[in-house]
């Protein structure tokens, strides 16, 4: 639609001024390629970047919240005071716990018990494959709602020998053949029959078992050990709906120390939906856990984003200025202030949405790699309205915020002054800009000195002494009827001449403890010491000779001693300190009372060796000789060096599956596992690491854009400077200084903002290194580096180019 405005200029509305809008926008975006490149790409990397990072925080967040009733829902753990003061936060339960609760408890609905979920050998025909097994019992279905797909939950729990499936797990052993009445060898020794198959689960949940059998599969079998001082239960419970939950705590609070005096542990009920990311507690009290990871890159998604936007509102900005004419000659032309803000706003939304296009894109093509670095199968769901609303809010807000500055500043403009070229930006344009940069750069550097830092801690805690020898040591789990054969199968290993030394035992050098317990005393202890919490660790002979563990004082276990069969005890350094002796040779340990007392004999002391997390302190340990073969769930090779590990490997499993049939050969190195107790750190550094490099590789695009912008507006300068005699260095050093301070600026204030926030990060490591200066040092000039690398090629191509072009009349 056309009229006639009181001037006589006709006016263009409707359709037709949009059609003409398009038009102007499109042109500018194929006359400034470059800068429309570098606007889109900059605004798509930090879009793609946040993501991201955003599907992995909303993943964290949606772990169990699947469950029917898990607002009802509570795991139940508790508080155990140790020597000095000190409490522990335990999951692990007594075993007449749970029958106390569903008896005493009104409030009560439902109690299941529950072993732990381990990898156990499940075969059938000539399959043999290890399966998550949990035993659980039949209430555990009925608080989390699992559902089957064929057979009931009622007839698998009526049969103690009877064994449930997932989908995937059913698949894997009988394909498309009905699963239910099928029989499954267990553990090489029984048969189980396919009760049940359950529906496959989401991934986001805390539980990984592929099987579940009946809890009273492990009471037929020897395996539980139920008594209020047997801690080695998990017990989940659903409260009824109007229960409250701080009156059934006060209830269950007292339970332990009432069924026992030697038990000053406190039980609590602490929600499912809490348990993932509020999981860790110290001195009993939540203190955080997975939460601070989660809010962290929640932050980092966010800067990210804000430097891409930043990157898009100075670009737009600095390009905007070069309009200024334009802006007067449509104004002369009769266009309205209303129409330039619309499309100058327009244009602002149209590369804004460009960018959203092509950061999905992005995304979509980094998913794949991104899920297995962090080992989670994420997925953006087109379908969800939620994720297209987010995404066009930020398309919405990013363009308006950079489409601002032209459409309102620009537009106010007086066409005549414009015209007249008498109109000056002056540091009013460049103030914000500058502002900017810093707070850009301030968080690139943050996030490099941060992912140095994480680096660092992590290499502390792999070069940290580990008090044994890791070099050509392998184990493999003893299952089957392998651990009734133990001796033999040792034996035989050495007579293969692939191995120096073997032997059995029931936890791993470098990993985590079988057991550990407290009730303890001695001679000369201590008030308090009670408490004192001492890991368990049961070997055969040649544990130091196999290992490489040093001796400080005493002796190994001998064949040669009788007594060792039975109470001899090896302790480490850490455990010597703690009983306070001043020869501990010869002293015995006491535990228990009457006819259950028992007492152990220090025969020898060890230096300390990593047991546990790597980058705590050396725990007091104590070490004892078993022969029996119902412990001994490990074997651990010395390998020969000189024999192909391979070959050795191959002869080893040969003679291990003559005693464990219907069992897979799980063997491993402890090097290997060693190091894959810093995946966690290492994410979280490779994380940092990434999205690190993409804030500064952003920063830098920015950085590109606006040289290339100064280096244009400053023509005539240069151009000036090259006739007077300036070389090409020196006008190279002019062009790079402002953007030097900038990141010198930015500098200053992100060092103090990392070591804040990294040292309380550091803290919560009872062993981490110090922060050195060095650290700083590095990441400052590594982002100097960069960004003389980043202007430099601009900054030179103006100091190069033809002062006569630079200096004639336009």
């Amino acid at each position: 639609m056309a009229y006639l405005s009181k001037q006589g200029i006709t006016r263009t509305t409707g359709f037709p001024m949009f059609r003409n809008y398009l038009k102007i926008a499109f042109r500018n975006l194929l006359k400034n390629r470059g800068y429309s490149f570098i606007n889109i790409l900059g605004l798509a990397v930090g879009l793609a970047s946040s993501i991201l990072i955003l599907l992995w925080v909303v993943d964290e967040f949606s772990y169990d919240q699947f469950h029917p009733k898990k607002e009802r829902i509570y795991r139940v753990l508790r508080n155990f005071k140790e020597s000095e003061g000190k409490v522990w936060t335990s999951s692990s339960q007594g075993g007449l716990l749970g029958n106390y609760l569903r008896k005493s408890i009104p409030e009560i609905k439902y109690v299941a018990m529950t072993g732990w979920e381990s990898p156990m050998p499940l075969a059938t025909g000539n399959k043999a494959m290890k399966k998550a097994v949990l035993s659980v019992e039949p209430d555990f279905v009925n608080i989390f709602g699992f559902k089957t797909v064929k057979g009931s939950f009622q007839a698998a729990f009526r049969d103690t020998k009877s064994i449930l499936l997932t989908e995937s797990a059913a698949r894997a052993y009988f394909g498309e053949k009905d699963p239910i009445n099928q029989i499954i060898r267990f553990n090489g020794q029984h048969d189980l029959k396919v009760a049940a198959v359950i529906q496959d689960y989401p991934k986001n949940s805390r539980f990984t078992f592929e099987a579940l059998v009946p809890f009273r599969l492990y009471d037929a079998l020897g395996w539980n050990y139920l008594g209020w001082s047997a801690n080695n239960y998990q017990i989940y419970t659903e409260l009824h709906p109007n229960a409250d939950l701080a009156a059934v705590n006060a209830k269950v609070g007292k339970i332990y120390a009432t069924q026992s005096k030697d038990y000053n542990g406190e039980a609590f009920l602490y929600p499912l939906l809490k348990s993932r990311l509020y999981g860790r507690f110290e001195n009993g009290v939540p203190s955080g856990g997975r939460i601070e990871n989660v809010r962290m890159f929640g932050i980092i998604a966010a800067f990210v984003l804000l430097i891409a936007c930043i990157n898009f509102m100075n670009l737009s900005t600095a390009r905007s200025e070069k309009r200024a004419r334009e802006v007067g000659i449509r104004k002369t032309s009769g266009a309205m202030r209303g129409g330039l803000i619309i499309q100058f706003l327009g244009e602002s939304l149209f590369l804004a949405l460009a960018g959203l296009i092509v950061a999905v894109g992005l995304v979509e093509f980094a998913l794949p790699s991104f899920n297995q670095l962090i080992g989670k199968e994420l997925q953006i769901d087109f379908g969800n309205p939620l994720y297209w609303a987010a995404g066009l809010l930020v398309v919405t807000v990013t363009g308006i915020l950079a489409g601002s500055y032209p459409a309102f500043y620009l537009s106010a403009f007086n066409p005549v002054t414009v015209l007249k070229g008498t109109m000056q930006a002056g540091k009013a344009g460049s103030l914000p800009r500058k502002v900017l940069v810093i707070l850009q750069f301030t968080f690139s550097i943050s996030l490099i000195i941060s992912t140095l830092l994480v680096y660092q801690q992590i290499q502390y805690a792999k070069n940290r002494p580990l008090g044994y020898d890791q070099e050509n040591l392998m184990y493999f789990a003893m299952e089957g009827d392998a651990p009734n054969h133990w001796q033999t199968l040792r034996s035989e290993i050495l007579a293969s001449g692939v191995a120096e030394n073997a032997y059995c035992t029931s936890s791993l050098p470098g990993g985590e403890s079988g057991s550990n317990g407290w009730g303890f005393g001695w001679k000369g202890q201590k008030p308090g010491q009670y408490n004192q919490v001492f890991e368990f660790m049961r070997v055969s002979y040649d544990f130091l000779k196999t290992t490489g563990v040093k001796l400080a004082a005493g002796r190994d276990f001998s064949p040669a001693t009788p007594g060792d069969t039975s109470r001899a005890v090896i302790i480490n350094e850490s455990a010597a300190k703690v009983l306070g002796f001043k020869d501990p040779l010869g002293e015995t340990i006491s535990r228990g009372e009457g006819k259950y007392l028992e007492k152990y004999t220090i025969v020898g002391v060890v230096k300390n060796f990593a047991f546990g997390s790597p980058y705590e302190t050396m725990v007091p340990m104590m070490v004892n000789l078993s022969v029996q073969g119902g412990n001994m769930s490990n074997m651990v090779v010395r390998l020969k060096p000189q024999v192909a590990t391979a070959a050795s490997v191959e002869s080893i499993q040969k003679l291990y599956q003559k005693y464990a049939k219907d069992v897979p050969f799980d063997y491993h190195f402890i090097d290997t596992d060693f190091e894959k107790r810093f995946e966690a750190e290492a994410l979280l550094g490779s994380l940092a690491m990434l999205f690190g490099s993409l804030a500064v590789f952003i920063s830098c695009l920015g950085l590109f854009g606006l040289a290339s912008y100064m280096a244009e507006q400053r023509r005539k300068e240069i151009g000036v400077r090259k006739v007077l005699g300036a070389s090409v260095v020196n006008l190279w050093g002019l062009l790079s200084q402002d953007f030097v301070k900038l990141v010198a600026i930015s500098f200053l204030i992100a060092s103090p903002l990392a070591y804040y926030f990294m040292q309380q990060w550091l803290e919560k490591f009872p062993l981490h290194i110090d922060i050195g200066w060095m650290v700083f040092v590095l990441a400052g000039l590594l982002a100097l580096a960069v960004t003389l690398l980043t202007i430099s090629y601009q900054a030179l191509r103006a100091a190069m180019a033809d002062p006569v072009r630079s200096l004639k009349t336009e």
